[in-house]
């Protein structure tokens, strides 16, 4: 099974999974439908964004005939991006076969329109091929903090930029989603959903 049979059928799976497992489930929302976004050929795999009513995950679908015997479900595994590096969890569906996965946002409920869903998967998209979006000060701080876990660094003040973020928004001033997204930030303030944390859309 290629790649590109892979992608044809990833939509209609998680359609199923939605309606067969997902019944009643409280990570739910109704306005979001499932959508395969931006999906193209990267290395040996199809790259893109899936969006479902309870998760978006970036997805690389690989041509499974050259990796299906080494992959081991629920295994994790590292690719490198312009952006950086991401970690995936290794997926299996019987319908689509093996699939990687890294989550971006879950529940999904901060999305209150499916169009708002899809922008942010497109923007996502481009962020992670950008090296400009380098997560330098994030590699930063997860230095320093392993190095005060280690006791090889003297823990800092509570005011201290390592655990404080500068907001220069004026008060009371809130922006678009879409102008939120388009902001330079962190990779990881990205996939920590920081868009969202700065009013509603207007």
């Amino acid at each position: 099974m290629s790649n590109q049979t892979n992608l044809a059928l990833l939509e209609p799976t998680f359609q199923m999974i939605l309606e067969d497992r997902m019944e009643g489930v409280p990570v739910i929302n109704d306005r979001l439908t499932v959508k395969a976004i931006g999906f193209h050929k990267w290395q040996s795999y199809q790259l893109g964004i899936l969006i479902t009513p309870w998760f978006m995950n970036l997805i690389l679908l690989p041509e499974i005939e050259a990796d299906a015997e080494q992959a081991q479900l629920g295994s994790k595994k590292t690719h490198v991006f312009p952006s950086g590096s991401y970690e995936f969890i290794i997926g299996f569906e019987e319908e689509l076969g093996f699939y990687l996965s890294c989550s971006l946002f879950s529940p999904m409920f901060e999305f209150e329109e499916q169009a708002a869903a899809e922008l942010t998967a497109h923007e996502a998209l481009s962020a992670i091929m950008n090296e400009d979006n380098v997560d330098i000060e994030s590699q930063r701080r997860d230095n320093e903090i392993t190095q005060i876990w280690a006791g090889e660094k003297p823990a800092p003040d509570k005011t201290d930029s390592l655990f404080t973020r500068q907001d220069n928004t004026a008060e009371g001033e809130q922006k678009t989603l879409s102008e939120r997204i388009k902001e330079p930030t962190s990779r990881r303030d990205f996939l920590r959903g920081k868009v969202f944390t700065e009013g509603a859309d207007k």
